[in-house]
């Protein structure tokens, strides 16, 4: 990510898009990062989970791009979580903080995995009005 740092494209998004931070359970240990794009009037999102090893800045040109034609784009960068369950409440009471009832979720590897996990957990009264998984799995076995 050496190059990019660098790339003119880069730092205009970093200028303008801020990174937030926000914490959702009771004990304050979990620290949700997210950068939240475009009309904040649209009320169903694109929300992009990274792989395990990336960041919420590893979707910039996605963001600038979806945003530069109307869209509003949420990319996240998750805290720990030791299983899914607990990811999925996490997750739950992030989109309950940001007053979301639906959403698009895009999922990059295990994005992907927790992606799924989590239209699954909510499948009683659906949050996710569609999937988009890349390079995704769907049992850890």
């Amino acid at each position: 990510m050496g190059e990019i740092k660098v790339s003119p494209d880069y730092n205009w998004f970093r200028g303008t898009v801020p990174l937030k931070k926000i914490i959702v359970d009771d004990d304050d240990s979990k620290i949700w990062s997210l950068y939240d794009a475009g009309p904040r009037s649209i009320r169903c999102p694109l929300i992009f989970l990274p792989p395990v090893s990336g960041t919420a800045d590893v979707f910039f040109r996605q963001i600038l791009a979806l945003t530069g034609w109307g869209y509003r784009v949420i990319a996240l960068q998750y805290p720990v979580y030791w299983d899914h369950l607990e990811f999925c409440d996490g997750f739950r009471k992030l989109l309950d903080h940001l007053q979301l009832d639906k959403v698009h979720l895009f999922g990059a590897s295990l994005g992907g995995f927790l992606a799924q996990k989590f239209a699954e957990y909510t499948h009683k009264s659906p949050r996710v009005h569609s999937l988009i998984l890349c390079n995704s799995f769907s049992d850890t076995s």
